[in-house]
């Protein structure tokens, strides 16, 4: 059975992004400091591709499959 991960971008008070994924067990792991949306999503990419090879199905943290769930209201 894959191992679950799930993850998101969320927005920082500094006005920068940062990537965090949720493993099944429950630790977290962020990446912080994007100062674009688009360099957050590109490392999302690069984390599902890394991920693959793990053999661990990442999810997006609402459940749904596809790209990145964004806190920001509009995006």
């Amino acid at each position: 059975m894959r191992r679950r991960v799930t993850y998101s971008i969320v927005d920082c008070p500094d006005g920068r992004f940062a990537v965090v994924a949720v493993s099944a067990s429950g630790t977290a792991y962020s990446r912080d400091g994007f100062l674009t949306l688009a360099e957050a999503e590109t490392c999302a990419e690069s984390l599902c591709t890394v991920m693959a090879v793990c053999g661990a199905h990442l999810m997006r943290r609402d459940g749904r499959p596809g790209r990145i769930y964004s806190s920001k209201p509009n995006q």
